[in-house]
């Protein structure tokens, strides 16, 4: 029998590779795109905090959409790894209170901010599938984190279309988005938020 972890992996590999393998100017184009989607979603609109995050590689970008709702008044959060291998979200307050992380990835400085007061949180991955569970490195950070946070809280997985696949062969641990945006398509997984 094969375990979950040995059909997960190779999904892993082969989106990072098709991913890597985009064009700049896609990538800028599928970004446009997928950004004016999420600033059209109404718990986006209705969001006071936003958990966000800091792209690397050719994930999407949310740069644009970061300053947009900053310019609203919302307070923008993003990730931070701590030491004890537990994911914060920290109140981004420009790039130049931000620096790199043990992964590579920009993250903030600051105290941080309690999961309680969270509205949205927008979820990069590797892979994700049509019942909302998704692939990221491995680690499980996302999936920890996303326990603590309210239950009416509204999780948005964000990627490229041809990262969204049929199974990704969920762990019981693994926590589903409610959505997920691509610059073809939005994946209703949860129609409670609409």
């Amino acid at each position: 029998m094969e375990w979950p972890d040995q059909r997960r992996q190779p999904l892993r590999d082969e989106m990072a590779k098709r991913r890597a393998g985009i064009s700049p100017a896609q990538v800028e184009d599928y970004n446009q795109l997928i950004t004016h989607k999420l600033l059209e979603l109404e718990p986006i609109i209705n969001a006071r905090s936003i958990m966000a995050f800091a792209s690397i590689g050719n994930e999407v970008d949310l740069r644009i959409f970061m300053e947009n709702q900053i310019n609203q008044g919302k307070t923008i959060l993003l990730p931070r790894v701590e030491k004890n291998g537990g994911l914060a979200a920290i109140e981004f307050r420009g790039w130049q209170h931000t620096q790199p992380g043990g992964f590579g990835i920009m993250e903030p400085l600051g105290v941080p901010a309690s999961p309680s007061e969270i509205d949205v949180v927008i979820v990069p991955g590797l892979v994700f599938d049509g019942h909302g569970y998704r692939l990221g490195y491995g680690k499980g950070y996302y999936d920890r984190f996303l326990k603590q946070i309210p239950k009416n809280a509204f999780i948005c997985g964000v990627c490229y279309d041809f990262q969204v696949v049929d199974n990704i062969f969920p762990h019981d641990g693994d926590v589903p988005m409610h959505w997920i945006v691509t610059e073809r398509s939005e994946l209703v997984v949860n129609w409670d938020f609409f």
